[in-house]
C-alpha cells in the first residue's frame, strides 16, 4: 500500500490535534481544580507530542540497527540526565546489548543503565505502573557502594597486621598415642641437665620421632619449686609441630613418707599415711587381723614389693591383706629409683644474707614462740640463752659439726633448722596458724645428715606428741625406747624423708598427715631430688614453620 499526499496529512494531523486539544479540555472540566494535572494528562500530553513530530517527520526514518547503551566514561563524573536527548519513540524496540568492554582498571562501579536515569516515563498501556517501579538511584550513593565500605583499623596499625591478628595459629591434635609416649618418656624424668645450654632428649616411638630439649626454670625463692620448661618438637605430613610442656623438681617434702632402704625388722603395723608414699626397697606390713596399715595416697616401691611376715600380699583368700583395700589410691612396684643426695644440704651459704643466717656452736636447746622470736640455750657451758627473730623473710639455724640440737615450740615464720649431726624432738612443735589453712606461711624444715630423733619417753612426757615439719634424716628416724609402755600416737603433719626408720611401737601409733600446702611449696632450703614429674600433657601441637 502507498503513502497519502502531503495535504491530506495535513488535514489529518489537524483533525487529530483538534480532538485531542477538546478532550483535554473535558477532562480539565471534570477533574480536580486545584493541584498539578494528573499523571493520565501528563502521558496524554506526551503522546499528543510524539505524534505532532512524527507527523511533521518526512519521510519517515528508515528502520536502524538498534542502538547500544552508552557506556560512561571512566574519567566522566555522572550526571543526573543524559548528554544528549535521545530520539523520542512510542514504541522503542528493546536494544540487545552488545559484548561488554572491559571495564577500566580503576572503574569499579558497574555502568548505570539509562532506564534507571530518565525522568521520563516508558510509553504503553502500563507505562504508569512500570514508571512507578523504576528506581531513581541516587549517584552519589552508587559510588559509595561501587566503592565499598572503608576498612576499620586500628589507629597507628596497617589493615593487613589487624586481619592477621584475628587469624588464630594452626594447630593440630595430639592423638592419645603420642601423648602416652611422651608421658612415659618425660613424665618421671632423671638426670643431670645443663643451665646453660639445656640438655636434648630423641627418641622414636610407633615409627614418629620426637625431639625434647629440657631447660631449667629456677624456683623464684627459697621456699618455691624448680621447673623444667620443655620444647617438644616432631614432624607430622610435612609440617613442623611444636608443643610446651612443663616439669615440676620433686621435692622430697613432696611425699608424705619417703624411704630409702627399709629395715627388714620393720613392719608397718597400725598406721596411717596420708599422702603419696615412695620406698626404694621392698617393704614390710602387718597381716594381723584388725591391724594393718592405712595409705590413702598412692604408693610406689622402686626394688621388690610389698611383703609381709609370711610372704607375699595376695588379693584374693582369708587371712590376706587386698591390695585393692590397702592401696586405694593405686600400687606401682618395680618403679625407678629416687636417690637421695650425698649432701642434705640443700641451700647456698653465699647466697643466704648473713643477717639470716644463725649458727649454733655447741649443742643446744631451741625453743620457738608464737611472736616469730626464738631461743638458743646452750647445753654446755653455763652460757645464757640467746634470742632472736625469724622475721617475714626465710631464715636459716645452722649447727656447726659435730653439734646436735634439740627443737620444741610454737613456730611462726619460715625456718630451717640443719645440724650435720642429729636433731633430737624433745616435745611438742607446732605452728602459729593452722597449716590446714592453704593462706597460712609458716613452714619448719628439720634436716639432719645422719638422724631426726624422738627423745626418750621421760622428756616428751606421756600421751600424743605432735610435729608440725618437713622431716629430712639422710641416715634414719628414730623413735628411742620404742618398747616402752603405749603412750599415744605420733602425728606428724607435713613430711618424713629417712634412709630409714625404726619401729615406734608399742610406745607409739604413727599417723602422718601430709600437708598439702607441700604439693607447691617447701620449707626454705628443703633439699631436692634430681626427679622430674610432667605437670601436665598438652593435647595440641601448634604448626611452626620450617
Amino acid at each position: 500500500m502507498g503513502s497519502l499526499p502531503a495535504m491530506q496529512r495535513s488535514r489529518s494531523a489537524l483533525v487529530s490535534v483538534s480532538g485531542h486539544l477538546a478532550f483535554i479540555a473535558l477532562l480539565t472540566l471534570v477533574g480536580t481544580s486545584v493541584g498539578p494535572p494528573s499523571f493520565e494528562s501528563q502521558l496524554i500530553v506526551g503522546e499528543l507530542f510524539i505524534a505532532s513530530r512524527e507527523t511533521e517527520a518526512t519521510p519517515p526514518p528508515a528502520p536502524a540497527e538498534p542502538i547500544a547503551e552508552p557506556v560512561a566514561e571512566p574519567t566522566a563524573e555522572p550526571t543526573a540526565e543524559p548528554a544528549a536527548d535521545p530520539e523520542p519513540s512510542a514504541s522503542e524496540p528493546e536494544a540487545a546489548p552488545p559484548a561488554p568492554a572491559p571495564p577500566p582498571p580503576q572503574q569499579q562501579a558497574e555502568p548505570i543503565e539509562p532506564p534507571e536515569r530518565t525522568v521520563e516515563p516508558p510509553a504503553g498501556p502500563d507505562a504508569g505502573e512500570r514508571f512507578a517501579e523504576v528506581p531513581l538511584p541516587a549517584i552519589e550513593a552508587a559510588a559509595d557502594e561501587a566503592d565499598g565500605p572503608l576498612p576499620q583499623v586500628a589507629e597507628g596499625a596497617p589493615a593487613a597486621a589487624t586481619e592477621a591478628e584475628a587469624i588464630p595459629l594452626p594447630s593440630r591434635s595430639l592423638a592419645s598415642s603420642e601423648q602416652q609416649a611422651v608421658r612415659r618418656r618425660l613424665s618421671s624424668w632423671t638426670g643431670s641437665l645443663d643451665s646453660a645450654t639445656g640438655t636434648t632428649l630423641e627418641w622414636r616411638d610407633d615409627g614418629q620421632d620426637y625431639t625434647a630439649v629440657l631447660k631449667h626454670v629456677p624456683a623464684s625463692d627459697a621456699t618455691g619449686m624448680e621447673q623444667l620448661l620443655v620444647e617438644l618438637t616432631t614432624q607430622r605430613d610435612g609440617e613442623r609441630l611444636f608443643a610446651e610442656l612443663r616439669m615440676n623438681r620433686i621435692a622430697f617434702s613432696n611425699f608424705a613418707q619417703f624411704i630409702d632402704r627399709w629395715d627388714p625388722n620393720v613392719q608397718l603395723h597400725d598406721d596411717l599415711i596420708d599422702g603419696r608414699f615412695h620406698s626404694n626397697s621392698e617393704i614390710r606390713v602387718s597381716r594381723e587381723s584388725g591391724a594393718h596399715p592405712v595409705f590413702t595416697g598412692k604408693v610406689t616401691v622402686a626394688g621388690g614389693d610389698i611383703r609381709t611376715d609370711s610372704g607375699d600380699i595376695r588379693t584374693v583368700g582369708s587371712g590376706y591383706l587386698n591390695r585393692r583395700t590397702m592401696f586405694p589410691a593405686g600400687l606401682e612396684t618395680r618403679v625407678r629409683r629416687i636417690g637421695l643426695p650425698p649432701r642434705a644440704a640443700a641451700f647456698d651459704d653465699g647466697a643466704v644474707p648473713a643477717d639470716r643466717v644463725r649458727r649454733i656452736p655447741s649443742d643446744a636447746l631451741l625453743t620457738f614462740h608464737a611472736d616469730g622470736s626464738f631461743e638458743l640455750l646452750a647445753l654446755t657451758g653455763g652460757a645464757a640463752a640467746e634470742n632472736g627473730a625469724l622475721g617475714e623473710e626465710p631464715f636459716y639455724i645452722v649447727a656447726d659439726e659435730g653439734v646436735d640440737l634439740r627443737v620444741r615450740g610454737i613456730v611462726n615464720g619460715k625456718v630451717l633448722v640443719y645440724s650435720p649431726e642429729h636433731i633430737l624432738i624433745v616435745d611438742d612443735i607446732r605452728y602459729a596458724a593452722d597449716p590446714r589453712d592453704a593462706s597460712t606461711d609458716d613452714y619448719l624444715g628439720l634436716v639432719a645428715e645422719r638422724s631426726v630423733e624422738i627423745e626418750e619417753p621421760d622428756v616428751t612426757g606421756p600421751g600424743d606428741l605432735e610435729v608440725h615439719a618437713s622431716i629430712y634424716a639422710r641416715n634414719r628416724f628414730t623413735v628411742r625406747n620404742y618398747r616402752s609402755r603405749p603412750s599415744g600416737t605420733l602425728i606428724i603433719y607435713g613430711s618424713v624423708t629417712a634412709g630409714s626408720v625404726s619401729a615406734t611401737e608399742p610406745r607409739y601409733a604413727t599417723r602422718i598427715e601430709f600437708d598439702d600446702r607441700l604439693t607447691t611449696m617447701r620449707a626454705p632450703g628443703f633439699p631436692l631430688s634430681d626427679r622430674y614429674e610432667l605437670d601436665a600433657v598438652t593435647d595440641e601441637w601448634r604448626v611452626v614453620a620450617q
